[in-house]
């Protein structure tokens, strides 16, 4: 594995502006903010996507994650928050984690969705599959 930027800053040998951690998680400010107090939010075990993350740190993930974005909404009296984490070719860094954003009416951010037909057929099918995968595995 080459160097993992957000394993080198958990272990204290990169340098960020840390605000919050614990045994499972390690919270600091994102380097290149979306707006004022964007934070990540990282596991201090190395996983580089969501579904390998073992449930003791996933726990820890979400339930800092709200502590924080609680947090954000007093101090910087926002509009809202996003909470959202990216996988596969979408995430920027090789390491799981969740990005806590602060929002505000017109910060210039948003989520362009783009028009998918979805058929009823389509619904039907893809509802039922999932349900038998996840009705299998738990």
């Amino acid at each position: 594995m080459d160097t993992c930027i957000f394993c080198e800053i958990v272990s204290k040998k990169e340098d960020a502006f840390i605000i919050y951690e614990n045994a499972y998680v390690c919270c600091f400010l994102d380097k290149y903010p979306i707006n004022k107090g964007h934070i990540l939010v990282v596991p201090k075990k190395h996983y580089q996507e969501f579904s390998e993350v073992d449930k003791d740190s996933l726990t820890q993930v979400i339930l800092t994650s709200q502590q924080i974005a609680t947090a954000l909404e007093n101090l910087l009296n926002t509009d809202g928050i996003t909470i959202l984490q990216n996988n596969g070719i979408f995430k920027d860094v090789e390491h799981y984690h969740m990005h806590i954003i602060p929002r505000f009416l017109n910060d210039g951010f948003s989520w362009v969705e783009p028009e998918n037909a979805v058929s009823k057929e389509e619904f039907i099918s893809l509802s039922a599959n999932l349900s038998e995968i996840l009705n299998k595995s738990y």
